[in-house]
């Protein structure tokens, strides 16, 4: 069965996300862990699976658009090259297509970005938890206008259009593209390049597969998924260690790995 993952903010989503279920669990295997992001140790391996399911509905609502985690999602599934063909937007709030309200959202991240760009220069201690919360706020800023400029071109599709869509995508899918995986060949070239790259980090392998870094990390965790690379964590040096499973590609003895010193 087909996945599907619900993104929406549980302050003010959360009714809305019952709804979609309800009338989308007969079709896909629906996904919205209330508690996956907060327990998981790793936020990017958390969107990786998101951005790994067939499908995504994001109900947007004003809470979402103020919180960290949801549009860290939304700028970590706009860096997937076949998000525009999997993901679905149901705008709850339509003070989105305001003028108004898209230049307070551009103000808002920004003014939080710069907050903490000062916060920095003005801190001695928590240098790596500012760091890594101003990575995560630069991601949002950088992809927040193009968010807001695509939802206003998708127009907003009522609930029932959205699953009306859903269904018929995922129909279509069934008869034109029975076996087809569309991330197959990139997913290739990263395994071929953990094999043959000791000690590579996920920087490195995008750098160099010429991909982003939110889609290397999406192929490695589809591979992981597959039983083909196998994760570890070195918790002395706080790296993701990616290995081949042995047998992949009919080679038993390689000690490759792929590792992400930033985590």
């Amino acid at each position: 069965m087909k996945t599907l993952f619900i993104s929406y903010c549980q302050r003010d989503g959360n009714e809305y996300a019952d709804e979609l279920e309800t009338q989308l669990s007969d079709y896909f295997e629906v996904k919205r862990d209330k508690s996956q992001l907060i327990a998981n140790d790793d936020l990017y391996d958390f969107m990786a699976e998101i951005a790994n399911e067939d499908y995504v509905a994001i109900v947007l609502t004003s809470g979402y658009m103020k919180s960290e985690n949801c549009m860290l999602e939304v700028s970590f599934l706009m860096k997937q090259p076949d998000w525009a063909q999997k993901v679905m937007v149901l705008v709850i709030d339509e003070q989105i297509y305001s003028i108004d309200t898209k230049l307070e959202l551009l103000c808002y991240w920004r003014d939080r970005k710069e907050a903490l760009e000062r916060k920095m220069r003005e801190e001695k201690l928590g240098a790596r938890i500012l760091d890594e919360e101003y990575e995560h706020l630069k991601e949002i800023n950088d992809k927040l206008e193009e968010f807001l400029e695509g939802v206003k071109k998708r127009k907003n599709p009522s609930q029932i259009a959205i699953v009306n869509e859903f269904v018929r995508r995922l129909k279509k899918d069934a008869l034109e593209n029975p076996v087809e995986d569309p991330i197959s060949h990139q997913r290739e070239k990263v395994l071929e390049y953990v094999i043959s790259h000791a000690d590579a980090t996920r920087e490195e392998i995008a750098r160099n597969l010429n991909i982003s870094y939110a889609y290397a990390l999406r192929l490695l965790k589809s591979l992981v998924k597959q039983g083909r690379l196998q994760k570890d964590t070195n918790t002395a040096k706080k790296r993701s260690l990616y290995s081949p499973v042995a047998g992949q590609n009919g080679r038993t003895d390689e000690k490759a790995r792929a590792t992400d010193a930033g985590q």
